[in-house]
């Protein structure tokens, strides 16, 4: 179970995290939700397809990414936010800025979403202070700009699982109530990194924490099945999800929910 404040999630079956991006820069949609108004229509659709959650960004994080100012980052998140609270479904807020983590948190967030690892103590603080679970995600320094220089590894597994550990342990030690793992793909990592991970996925699970995957329509999925449009990568990305479920994972981050909905219903039906 996921406490998200004034509702649990059940995770005894899988469920989809729908991504919204409000950026001008995203890999894979990048400027297709900058207008507020679209930003909505897109949020009430993955809620149709069957989204049981939402995580909004309006930071691009990809490799070589250009930072986003505080006051600009919550310009493109807020008013968005307050309108797609209205939905009934629980809201992520995908940031790594305290400044906008507490505003999106006191405008009534559910999750707190760091690719930084709750790295920084003022966003321990915040989820603690608001009673919110927050996503503990591997990267291997906490600055989207340089994360791929730092793409090194001896045991990718064993170095990802110690972070994680760590880092939900204190977070714990801090008040937060509860924490989700995400190993990070494509943070930092290379294609043997990746398929390592996913592979090895239950050395996480084993930690005893929801463990969350993203690899929607990432250059991981691309470099497999050569298809370079990351738009077109959602069968690919379907395939990577399914077995990642397989391996243990309970929240899958995905771009393209009504794919994933059916796929995960079939899945449902055949292992119960």
């Amino acid at each position: 179970m996921l406490w998200l404040r004034d509702r649990a999630l059940d995770l005894s079956r899988p469920r989809l995290m729908g991504i919204l991006n409000l950026t001008p820069d995203s890999f894979s949609d990048g400027g297709l939700y900058l207008d507020p108004e679209r930003a909505l229509a897109r949020a009430r659709a993955m809620v149709a397809e069957g989204a049981d959650l939402l995580d909004l960004g309006a930071e691009s994080t990809r490799p070589g990414a250009e930072p986003v100012p505080v006051e600009e980052e919550k310009r493109r998140l807020l008013p968005v936010l307050e309108a797609v609270l209205s939905l009934g479904v629980p809201v992520s807020v995908d940031t790594r800025k305290p400044e906008v983590a507490e505003e999106a948190l006191r405008m009534g967030a559910h999750l707190l979403n760091d690719v930084t690892g709750l790295r920084d103590e003022r966003m321990l603080a915040l989820a603690a202070r608001f009673g919110v679970a927050a996503v503990v995600m591997h990267m291997p320094v906490p600055d989207p700009q340089a994360m791929m220089a730092h793409a090194r590894y001896g045991d990718v597994v064993a170095e990802v699982r110690a972070f994680l550990k760590a880092q939900a342990e204190r977070a714990l030690r801090a008040g937060v109530p509860q924490v989700v793992l995400d190993p990070g793909f494509g943070f930092g990592k290379l294609l043997e990194h990746n398929l390592a991970l996913l592979r090895r996925l239950e050395a996480i699970v084993e930690l005893g924490h929801p463990v969350l995957v993203g690899l929607s329509r990432k250059r991981t999925i691309g470099e497999l099945t050569g298809v370079e449009a990351p738009g077109e990568r959602v069968l690919g990305s379907v395939a990577a999800h399914l077995y990642a479920v397989l391996k243990g994972a309970r929240i899958l981050r995905v771009h393209d929910v009504g794919a994933h909905r059916e796929a995960l219903a079939v899945w449902n039906a055949l292992w119960g």
